[in-house]
């Protein structure tokens, strides 16, 4: 059961599309005017206002058990009171009671139809559960009562993004800035959603101004951070990121993005020392020790290296990326038995794997098996028609099997794409892409 903060404060967590998907830690907090028009809900009938103090107190604790008990006692006193009875509806949807929760507010709603504060609460509470579709009509009527209402149109925008409807969120979070351009949650929401329909540029000056609203917070920080990795603003990444860290020491997930971020402004060493921070906080995190790779093969320490990936495979034989540098620092050994073993493993996990499949061509060419070779280096150029080293080894293949036609045809294939050397370059220390088991796509629930 999630704590919850205060019947204002809303922690809210919304799982989003493009950019990862990073469980958002931030909170916002109640605006003063929404907490005064809150004191008109209470009555002052003897004795319902101490039941009301003391059910709040209860439900800001979590004690759920005392607040319903608080709750029922000041309904059973004043049965009109739609104060004890949303707050009543709170508990009930904290506690996985839904349908009653939806019984009381929704008689609380009719009661009070025109009352924008009201259905506020109740939209909010929903957020709160993570229940987007049950507050959108709640939070709607609100700011049809109010359209230039701040707390609606953010929390409103908020659900739109939550139930990818960016468009929609971008329209009602561009009204939040318009009244109020220093709500640092709607800049946050509107980077997303500007995000999530491409416009990416957009959305990393809004997370940009996000985090200038709110320094402090990890969460705005963590998404402005990926928002720069996604524009290969790499260095940039790096220092959003070493804020996030210093806030969150223990936040496994930004240590390893900032290693991401480290490793591909040419900074291996200090990459390797966040990612052994990193895998004492969480040792069987696959992508930690499959980075820690990465930055010891980037100082030239092979051996090491090796010894991680294979630890990431051990903990994830699934893992391509693990897999497929492990085969590519055997073959560069020359061992390759081991490369072969490595390779052969991949494509049991993705048959399709352009980089497996051509690696074992090659390696069959040179052990003499032709045809071997030309099975696996066909498939890597039906796959990947612009891999000039899959038809240059081919037109070799060919020419040893025989068939010069064949040979001609790769050969003319791989001169037409531009380049006489027949492989890219090794790229040791090219920049590190996104990678299958992506860096920083799942949080623990908070």
């Amino acid at each position: 059961m999630r704590t919850i903060a205060g019947p204002i404060l809303l922690v809210l967590v919304l799982v989003t599309q493009g950019i990862g998907a990073r469980e958002e830690i931030a909170s916002f907090v109640g605006r003063p005017a929404l907490r005064r028009s809150l004191q008109s809900l209470r009555t002052s009938q003897p004795g319902l206002e101490s039941l009301l103090t003391e059910g709040r107190a209860a439900l800001e604790a979590s004690r759920f058990g005392e607040a319903e008990s608080a709750f029922d006692r000041a309904l059973a006193l004043a049965p009109d009171s739609r104060e004890a009875e949303v707050q009543l509806g709170i508990v009930y949807l904290f506690t996985g009671r839904f349908a009653q929760a939806r019984f009381l507010f929704q008689s609380s709603a009719g009661a009070g139809r025109d009352d924008a504060t009201m259905l506020l609460r109740i939209g909010a509470a929903y957020v709160r559960a993570e229940r987007a579709a049950d507050a959108e009509p709640y939070l709607s009527r609100a700011v049809s009562l109010d359209p230039s209402a701040v707390d609606a149109n953010m929390l409103l925008g908020q659900v739109y993004v939550a139930t990818a409807r960016p468009e929609r969120a971008i329209e009602t979070l561009q009204q939040v800035v318009r009244v109020d351009p220093k709500v640092p949650h709607a800049h946050y929401f509107l980077g997303l959603a500007y995000t999530l329909v491409g416009k990416r540029e957009e959305g990393l000056e809004e997370l940009k101004r996000a985090v200038a609203l709110a320094p402090e917070n990890a969460g705005f920080g963590f998404y402005l951070a990926l928002a720069y990795l996604e524009a290969r603003q790499d260095n940039e990444a790096a220092i959003a990121l070493e804020r996030v860290v210093r806030l969150t020491p223990a936040d496994v997930e930004a240590r390893i993005n900032l290693a991401w971020a480290l490793i591909n402004v040419g900074k291996p060493s200090q990459a390797a020392t966040s990612l052994h921070e990193a895998v004492k906080l969480q040792p069987t995190h696959v992508v930690a020790w499959f980075l820690l790779g990465e930055a010891t093969r980037r100082q030239g320490d092979d051996d090491r290296a090796i010894e991680h990936y294979e630890r990431a495979a051990a903990l994830d034989p699934t893992m391509i990326d693990a897999l497929f540098s492990l085969g590519t620092l055997y073959y560069a050994r020359q061992d390759f038995e081991k490369a072969a073993a490595w390779f052969g493993k991949l494509l049991g996990v993705d048959p399709d794997h352009v980089g497996a499949h051509y690696q074992v061509g090659k390696m069959a060419l040179q052990a003499g098996r032709v045809d071997e070779a030309i099975s696996h280096l066909e498939i890597c150029a039906r796959l990947d028609p612009a891999n000039k080293g899959a038809h240059y080894q081919l037109s070799r293949a060919y020419r040893l099997k025989g068939d010069a036609r064949g040979a001609a045809r790769e050969l003319d294939a791989f001169r037409a794409l531009g380049s006489d050397t027949a492989d890219d370059p090794a790229g040791r220390d090219q920049r590190l892409e996104r990678i299958a088991t992506r860096p920083g796509s799942s949080r623990p629930r908070r």
